[in-house]
């Protein structure tokens, strides 16, 4: 009886795509992970619980973040260094200012709480999903290979929009899933209806009815989803493109899917209200920066573009293997290539399955290529590529020879669940650490709360700190000062305004910038206040600099 109930809910979903049942090895995987789901789940669960430190892992975006946050719960709107912010979509500074007002704190552990939950809520979504698409050892089994992803358990410690993204996007597909795909069958486990034990898989039957949490969540993901990251305009063309897809292959078949439709007409107006009510284009006639960029900035340089994604984001996403880092952990020096195009190939497969999948899944790899190639970049569509993994392996098993085959198809299995769950367990050991910082990123933020209790201390409110590259964001949101990097200094004026300068190290960029940008770089702090003929007082306050530092912070006034 064990084996008997996996290979029911799996050979359905792999019949209806001309797919042979799957075998003797498959079944039993899926089997155990079903008999011991409560544990398997009990385990993950674990693993998420003992990574949490409550630490703010810094970062410049999630820094950003923060600032606006804090600036919508002290009543200052939408501003980031007192001007109205253009960049970042207004889903998560939300977010954040809400739980400021709700704790009455600064302290970032409310959000962090709240983003581990929101991991755990993403790997329910990916439990529903599968339950309804492909029945519950499947779904066990999925929702356990997504939760020992490496890419996927790191930024559930990450105070970024990926993972509120991914929400987003898992609860639309599971609202999607529901109200046009999910078919009663004997056995579903949703009903009460007891399974016929004499067929070899489930008899499907009528559409069943959805619920009305389906509503919510097909429409409340989108919007979810919309608020967070720009990739909502990838997810909305390929929402669009799903919508077209079947209303041709209604067409064909001559019946037209009106449901299908209304969703588009729906999806377009609830972007349209977004479009109005978006506070970075409030009370401005120019678009928010994002959307400049891409229709006024890239198309005016499709020639650079075009060089850009041959030369650089192509080798990155598979020669460097971006794409394999995200799928199986880790960069596999000699196989980049093979995990990158077995990452493009199950992005098609997926097309098989559902067609908003695919289409989904292969225009994110499309952006991945035109824009900037990072693994957490590709977090959206994991869950569905950890699915499609599975659906090969078992395609796999039962095309190769029984004798060896299913060495083959365990050694795949386990092997790609082990990378992940070795670079996973790195970052356990690093968020262990104590003191935190002093181990984060090779120590390079160790000093940066003592440096931001110096400015806090020594300036005013109101005073504008320059500092090195890579350094603004985060210390402007640690100091309450407006630190701003090289570049940026528009049209200070010392004579008029309280201006310092924070000399400190400085750090590499580990991979080339953009082809796009402009190949001369803003001269440093230090520079541009020599090259204005500006002086500088003496040093204000104590010099900080932790052990890993290859030079100290210092703190000095400029003066015209």
């Amino acid at each position: 009886m064990a084996v008997q109930n996996p290979v029911r809910e799996i050979a359905s979903p792999l019949k209806s795509s001309s797919l042979p049942e799957p075998s003797l090895l498959p079944q039993r995987a899926m089997a155990m992970a079903d008999a011991h789901r409560h544990l398997l789940f009990l385990a993950v669960g674990m693993l998420y619980l003992v990574s949490f430190n409550g630490q703010w892992r810094v970062e410049r975006d999630s820094a950003l973040y923060l600032s606006i946050g804090h600036n919508l719960a002290a009543g200052e709107g939408y501003t980031y260094q007192g001007q109205p912010h253009h960049l970042a979509f207004p889903g998560l500074p939300l977010l954040f200012a809400g739980l400021f007002r709700l704790f009455r704190t600064e302290s970032v552990l409310p959000a962090l709480i709240v983003m581990l939950l929101m991991g755990f809520a993403i790997m329910g979504l990916m439990y529903r999903l599968f339950l309804l698409h492909a029945g519950r050892p499947t779904a066990v089994l999925m929702t356990a290979g997504l939760g020992v992803t490496r890419v996927f358990h790191r930024y559930c410690f990450e105070l970024l929009s990926d993972l509120p993204f991914l929400l987003g996007v898992m609860a639309f597909f599971c609202g999607y899933e529901a109200i046009f795909h999910r078919r009663r069958t004997d056995d579903d486990p949703l009903t009460d209806t007891p399974p016929d034990k004499t067929l070899g898989y489930a008899r499907p039957h009528a559409r069943a009815r959805a619920r009305w949490f389906d509503w919510i969540f097909l429409i409340g993901g989108f919007a979810l989803a919309v608020a967070m990251r720009p990739a909502m305009w990838v997810l909305l063309a390929a929402i669009g493109l799903a919508v077209l897809w079947s209303l041709v292959a209604g067409a064909m078949r001559g019946k037209l899917n009106w449901g299908h439709l209304l969703i588009g007409l729906a999806v377009a107006a609830a972007t349209l209200l977004f479009l109005w009510i978006d506070p970075r284009s409030n009370n401005s006639r120019s678009l928010p920066q994002y959307e400049d960029y891409f229709l006024h900035w890239r198309f005016a340089h499709l020639s650079e573009v075009f060089n850009e994604m041959v030369h650089q984001n192509v080798p990155e996403l598979f020669k460097y293997g971006v794409l394999g880092k995200a799928m199986f952990g880790c960069s596999m020096v000699g196989f980049n290539y093979v995990a990158g195009a077995i990452v493009v190939g199950l992005s098609f497969w997926l097309l098989t399955v559902r067609p908003l999948w695919g289409i989904w899944a292969l225009l994110t790899l499309a952006m991945l290529m035109v824009f900037k190639p990072l693994d957490r970049y590709v977090l959206p569509i994991v869950p569905l590529l950890i699915y499609g993994w599975w659906r090969f392996l078992c395609w796999l098993h039962d095309q190769l020879p029984a004798r060896w085959g299913k060495y083959v198809v365990a050694g795949l299995f386990i092997g790609g669940a082990c990378t992940n769950i070795a670079r996973m367990s790195e970052t356990i050991f690093e968020q262990r650490r104590v003191p935190f910082l002093a181990h984060y990123r090779e120590g390079r933020y160790a000093a940066m709360t003592q440096v931001a209790d110096l400015l806090r201390s020594q300036t005013p409110r109101s005073a504008i700190v320059l500092v090195q590259p890579k350094v603004g964001r985060i210390m402007t949101y640690l100091s309450r000062r407006w630190a701003m990097e090289p570049g940026m200094q528009g049209q200070i004026d010392p004579a008029t305004q309280e201006v310092y300068l924070l000399t400190g190290p400085s750090w590499e960029e580990s991979k080339p910038q953009s082809r796009i940008e402009p190949s001369a770089p803003p001269p440093s702090a230090p520079a541009w206040v020599k090259d204005h003929n500006y002086h500088l007082s003496s040093q204000i306050g104590r010099e900080i600099q932790a052990p890993t530092d290859r030079e100290a912070w210092r703190l000095f006034r400029v003066l015209p």
